[in-house]
């Protein structure tokens, strides 16, 4: 849909390989602005974390997909507004059904999860609110929202939709915790269910891990 190859990187959990019939929930995993597919991997542990949450049975095994979520060119005119709605279109005509095709997934909305961390959680909720027929599981990491409110359609609607909406943010990220204080405040106007949480922390590694450790064991 972009016009050109791009790359994701996929988790599979332990056990996958065992059962050929076994089928599993998956979640879209995005980075920050800068990163790239690999960044989760390399910076976050995301496969260290998962890895051990469900070794100790507080996480189901899932799949895990990590994109490139620099849809457009990081810094060119084209990217500032273009990059989430282009990023959206690689997700939904491109990787999921890439995955799809390639991996034992459950294709339902309630085995379906999307979290990214700032720029990706940007793309996770924009994408998340607005397809929440897809997306049942919805979070967001230090986000960056510049539209918050313009967000969050039909409360009704939404709540039968969503199992979880889930967004967090470090007291110490002023920037980025005013804007998820703003979508809170739309949710809330809407009577949208909702969990927002403020935790110790900046706009850094160690806080996305801490997050990442506590959304996936809320999912499926």
């Amino acid at each position: 849909s972009l016009g050109r190859v791009r790359a994701l990187q996929v988790y599979t959990p332990p056990g996958y390989d065992a059962d050929p019939t076994a089928r599993f929930p998956t979640m879209y995993l995005f980075h920050g602005s800068g990163d790239n597919e690999a960044t989760w991997v390399a910076h976050g542990k995301a496969n260290w974390i998962l890895d051990n949450l469900i070794a100790q049975n507080r996480a189901k095994p899932m799949i895990v997909v990590m994109l490139d979520g620099h849809a457009i060119a990081p810094g060119t005119p084209a990217a500032r507004g273009g990059n989430t709605p282009a990023f959206e279109r690689d997700l939904l005509d491109d990787a999921m059904p890439l995955v799809v095709a390639n991996y034992r997934t459950r294709e339902d909305s309630a085995h379906r999860a999307i979290v990214g961390l700032s720029m990706g959680g940007e793309e996770s909720l924009t994408i998340g609110l607005k397809h929440a027929d897809l997306f049942a599981w919805v979070g967001g990491m230090s986000s960056s929202l510049p539209n918050a409110a313009s967000l969050v359609g039909d409360g009704p609607t939404l709540n039968r939709q969503f199992k979880l909406l889930w967004f967090a943010c470090g007291d110490k990220d002023e920037s980025h915790l005013r804007a998820n204080r703003e979508l809170d405040a739309a949710l809330n106007a809407k009577s949208v269910k909702h969990e927002f949480i403020v935790t110790e922390g900046d706009h850094s590694w160690p806080v996305w891990r801490r997050y990442l450790a506590d959304f996936a064991p809320k999912l499926f």
